[in-house]
């Protein structure tokens, strides 16, 4: 018996000949059919096919009325052709079927014909998935309810949404529909899908009696309204892109609504709000269907509309289509190296698959087509798997796209696309060379599983990150935070280099039971606090919290997971609480509740924290410790701040003793003092303390409570919590530590209304004045305006008497302000230590921060720099701080002697031209040269970090180094402590880059890469390029650590003479470097 395939049936419907719009009807598809030759002569052959005699002729214009059913073929059907192989069907001339039909005949042979045929793997019976067939009910009774809402159908990549939205049409028998997509290809995609019924009939999911729908594809706007209207009136379906369908008028979208029954949104998470918004306003609610895989839009937003069916990732995992996804993480700060070892990892990683047999597929995502063009610079080497580039725009991308299918490429290089609306299912291994925006559904894509013969070369998917780009943590969150079932999806294949985020998956996976969690565990992040109780027992049991949360059994919501290597229990609560505004039992609140449970095996410690503060959970505490937990409460807590370095409380609670009454007052400020010497005269007890101060040169802040409450302000996840209790533990029950003396060193302001007779060193901007960004800072007057990074303040006076003079001096001007602190008398007579800060000139000049511009007196009035003194005290306003510590003075043998012969010790910097060779600067910069540096910078001059500034970048950290430079009096070595006082009051002041960000230090010094004076400019960068501090920029936008060490340089010292009252003024520096920002201080004087 012959075969042959007859070619498909279909009429065109509309064209419109001033656009490429058109309207399609498919009558019958393509048909493999078995015939018999009938009859042949010079001008045709017939053949018999199911007892139907059918015509071939290879003259497209021949006409018959003996016969029903003609078709044309490039050439004559001969048997000697066909058995070769010549002959090609091509369409056909003539056939019964072949007229218009009308949409309510189309729609009338939808009925009765569509089946809810379910797939059996089990049996090779094809249907309908179970997601599928749980979709479209969920579909039917939205749309049988009529709701004035939006329909969401949320289906992960790979389950089946298009069948979904076929089914809908036929089973429903919508009557004309409208499918919006995001792109070209998937409008493409789409109508084709649309035009064949995709596999409905194939599957028998509708009978062959039902009528194909007529399919209109919109690829422009039409230019008059009544061909649109024909359009749409030819069409029973039309597809076409969100872009297209919202550059309409609002009365034309109006016509549209009223002619169409429905219109599906594919793809709904691309689509922007402005663009939503015009749809949403265009169309009935209740017409409108959202298919998506995620319900967030690409701006993170939720969608609009009513979720009425979402199929999680873990059944798709669990049902077979998905599997795990690997990630493979690697830490590189340079972006040109990163793309290289990432490229690197993805094709050994590729290499190692198709050695396993299995067709695999890499897909290297990048933000752009330059950064595409970059990347594929480290791909093409591997000629092997025959790399291809291709983005929107790219010469000869249809036939590029045609060879990806056809997988003649193992390694495509894409802009953003290859995720939907392209089905390629051997793309398994996802390079994100930049991943903002495109995590979850690409990996949707890579991750999914067709459940068909192919699967059996296809393996788990991978994905290749750099973490130490600060995305990657933005993206992995958000990841975690659109859906929790991403934590069963996705494994980690780090490669050693871990961090905090791949750490804490670690960590979350030892939890047993995270896929019965409706909240992402690495996203529940909490004000860390806590109790906590000794074991005097020897036994605990975490899951037997259950016996002390009152009325468990009884909560709205429960869920617990235990990580048993971590000692550590998770429970998460909700209880209903009543509606004020309204007395119906339907209509309640959730009370949510987190406890986090951690048990110190070491130290027989338990630490509790829990968002409801009610209660101090002895309860929770006896059954986890049988009975056994004695609450650490009372004076013990404050052993907490053992070791905090500069505590400087902000208030202090005190119980107060008044005869056989109790008094509570809770003091701030100066009054710290007054409530710290009633509790230590024993009148009174400290009912609580919160305070900052600093632990490794980072500020922190704790507060204990008498009652057994521990508490920061910090925010972190459970494993920060483990380490902060693990932190804090170790001081508790520490008997050496004496709670009474720990706060004995705090730093408390004393209002004063008298100026301290103590040397002055340099004054500060304040701490509010630092929380703001450089480049958003400018002081301006009417004639000019300066960003802060090139203005200075420089204390100028120190009178008893006549008080404080200070001045802001920029490039070309300066503006001067006295203080004076006086006494104030308050409305009931008593003096009232104060201070006023006012203008020495008749400048009227402003700051400006961000768009917010304030009178400059008013600003330092409101926010009063700070005098810093030798002895390591300061005055802020009116707010005196001693240090009350004993300093060590600095030690001489640390000195770093260095021969200064042939520097003129009274010449500081170098200049700008001439440069001033025998000056100290240039010196410096002449040893520093020899040094292996990537950047030495000259940073002289108002606003300067430090006189110079040398930079080293590892391949861990970058390294950098301030330099302070000061001149000696007079020229000469001596033992004068005058010529310490402002350089080390410049090295102080320098530590406020370590706690900025290092985009923000950068900008500061390219900024300022240009130094004038007199008239002449030059370079400030004596090593490197402005090219390379524009890639550590890059380098530190991503968080590089970046460490920092400060050095002073006053040749007026020689190491063989010094003086106590210059080694103490050192020893106060350095200190304070050490403990404010856990930098060391280095020395460098005379041989």
């Amino acid at each position: 018996m012959n075969h042959i395939v007859l070619p498909e049936l279909k009429k065109l419907i509309f064209k419109n000949v001033d656009c490429k719009n058109k309207v399609e009807h498919l009558i019958l598809e393509k048909d493999t059919v078995d015939f018999t030759w009938v009859e042949s002569n010079r001008s045709y052959d017939v053949i018999q096919v199911q007892s139907i005699n059918i015509l071939i002729t290879s003259n497209k214009n021949f006409e018959t009325s003996a016969f029903d059913y003609v078709i044309h073929s490039n050439l004559k059907f001969s048997q000697s052709n066909f058995s070769q192989g010549k002959v090609q069907l091509k369409g056909w001339i003539k056939h019964p079927s072949f007229r218009d039909y009308s949409n309510s005949e189309i729609i009338g042979s939808w009925v009765n014909n569509f089946n809810f045929k379910e797939e059996n793997p089990a049996t090779n019976s094809y249907g309908l998935r179970e997601p599928q067939i749980a979709a479209l009910y969920a579909i039917l009774s939205h749309l049988k309810s009529k709701d004035d809402v939006i329909g969401t159908v949320v289906m992960p990549t790979g389950t089946g949404k298009t069948e979904t939205m076929l089914s809908t049409l036929i089973a429903n028998k919508l009557n004309k529909i409208i499918i919006a997509v995001p792109s070209d290809a998937l409008r493409e995609q789409i109508y084709e899908k649309f035009i064949k019924l995709g596999l409905l009939k194939k599957f028998g999911i509708v009978s062959n009696d039902v009528l194909y729908p007529r399919v209109g594809i919109w690829y422009e706007n039409f230019k008059k309204s009544e061909d649109l209207n024909n359009f749409v009136d030819s069409s029973d379906v039309i597809v076409t892109t969100m872009n297209v369908l919202t550059n309409n008028h609002g009365e034309i979208l109006d016509e549209i609504n009223e002619k169409i029954s429905n219109i599906f949104i594919d793809e709904a998470h691309h689509v922007e709000a402005d663009t939503w918004k015009k749809v949403s306003n265009a169309f009935a609610k209740q017409k409108i269907l959202q298919f998506t895989a995620t319900p967030f839009r690409n701006d993170r937003k939720r969608l609009d509309g009513k979720i009425i069916y979402s199929f999680s990732l873990k059944k798709a995992q669990e049902q077979g289509y998905f599997k795990p996804i690997h990630f493979k993480s690697i830490r590189e700060y340079d972006q040109k190296k990163a793309d290289e070892l990432i490229a690197h990892q993805a094709v050994e990683i590729l290499k190692e698959d198709l050695s396993k047999g299995l067709d695999h597929i890499l897909m290297a995502r990048c933000a752009d087509k330059t950064r595409a063009n970059e990347v594929f610079e480290y791909y093409k080497q591997f000629t092997e798997l025959n790399p291809v580039l291709v983005y929107s725009g790219i010469p000869k991308k249809k036939e590029i796209l045609e060879a990806i299918v056809k997988k003649e490429h193992k390694i495509i290089v894409a802009v953003n696309m290859l995720g939907e609306g392209f089905d390629l299912p051997q793309l398994k291994i996802a390079a994100f060379h930049d991943i903002r925006k495109s995590l979850p559904i690409t990996l949707q894509f890579a991750g999914r599983f067709t459940r068909t013969s192919i699967d059996s070369t296809l393996g788990n998917a991978t994905f290749i990150a750099n973490i130490a780009i600060a995305e990657t943590e933005e993206e992995l969150s958000e990841l975690y935070a659109q859906d929790s079932d991403w934590n069963l999806l996705l494994s980690n294949l780090s490669s050693g280099q871990i961090n905090e985020q791949i750490d804490l998956g670690d960590f979350i996976k030892g939890f047993q039971n995270l896929e019965n969690s409706k909240i992402p565990f690495q996203n529940i992040r909490f004000a860390l606090s806590t109790v906590v109780f000794k074991n005097i027992g020897n036994s605990f049991n975490l899951s037997r919290f259950k016996k002390g949360i009152k009325g468990y059994d009884d909560l709205e919501y429960k869920f617990y997971d235990i990580n048993n290597d971590a000692n550590t229990a998770v429970i998460i609560t909700a209880s209903k609480s009543e509606i004020e505004w309204v007395n119906y039992k339907e209509v309640y609140g959730l009370d949510w509740t987190l406890y986090v449970i951690y048990y110190d095996e070491i130290n027989k410690l338990l630490f509790i924290h829990s968002s409801d503060k009610s209660s101090l959970y002895h309860e929770l505490a006896n059954a986890v410790l049988y009975k056994n937990a004695t609450l650490i409460e009372k004076l013990d807590v404050f052993k907490s701040f053992y070791e905090i370095k500069r505590v400087s409380l902000q208030n202090v609670g005190l119980k107060e003793y008044l005869n056989r009454k109790i008094r509570f007052s809770m003091k701030v400020g100066t009054d710290i003092q007054d409530a710290l010497s009633i509790a230590e005269q024993q009148r009174g007890e400290k009912a609580f303390v919160f305070g900052t101060g600093y632990i490794e040169g980072e500020k922190i802040t704790l507060g204990c409570s008498y009652k057994g409450r521990i508490w920061s302000y910090l925010k972190n996840d459970i494993k920060e919590f483990i380490k902060w209790c693990n932190a804090i533990g170790g001081k508790l029950i520490n008997p050496s530590i004496d709670p009474n003396q720990i706060l004995k060193h705090t730093l408390i302001p004393e209002s004063i209304s008298k100026l301290p007779d103590i040397q002055p060193i340099y004054i500060d901007w304040s701490d509010s004045f630092y929380l703001n960004t450089e480049f958003k800072m400018n002081i301006r007057d009417e004639k000019d305006e300066t960003n802060i990074a090139f203005c200075e303040l420089k204390l100028i006076s120190y009178d008893l008497i006549n008080g404080i003079s200070f001045e802001i001096s920029t490039p070309s001007k300066s503006y001067k302000f006295n203080k004076l602190l006086l006494d104030v008398t308050s409305p009931n007579g008593n003096s009232i230590p104060d201070f006023n800060i006012s203008k020495a000139d008749s400048e009227n000049a402003q700051i400006k921060i961000g768009n917010k511009i304030y009178s400059l007196e008013d600003y330092l009035n409101s926010n009063p720099p700070i005098v810093w003194f030798a002895d390591g005290s300061s005055l802020q306003g009116n707010e005196f701080v001693e240090i009350k510590s004993v300093i060590r003075p600095y030690p001489i043998e640390a000195l770093i002697p260095w021969s200064w012969v042939g520097v003129d010790l009274s010449k500081e910097a170098q200049g700008v031209n001439p440069i001033q060779i025998d000056s100290i600067q240039y010196k410096t910069l002449q040893v520093l040269e020899q040094q292996d540096f990537d950047i030495i910078y000259d940073d002289d001059f108002s606003g300067e970090i430090a006189d110079i500034i040398t930079i080293k970048e590892t391949t861990d950290s970058i390294d950098v180094q301030f330099y302070h430079l000061k001149f000696a009096k007079d020229g000469l070595v001596s033992a004068r402590v005058d010529n310490f006082y402002e350089v080390c009051g410049q090295a102080q002041k320098s530590i406020h880059w370590k706690h900025k960000s290092g985009l923000e230090f950068f900008q500061h010094l390219l900024r300022r890469e240009e130094k004038k004076k007199n008239g002449f400019s030059r370079s400030r960068i004596e090593k490197g390029s402005k090219e390379d501090l524009e890639r550590l920029l890059r380098i530190a936008k991503n968080h590089k650590p970046m460490n920092f060490e400060v050095f002073i340089v006053q040749p007026s010292l020689s190491k063989q003479a010094t003086t106590s009252s210059i080694m103490t003024l050192l020893g106060v520096t350095e200190n304070y470097l050490r403990e404010v920002a856990d930098i060391d201080l280095r020395v460098i004087v005379n041989e």
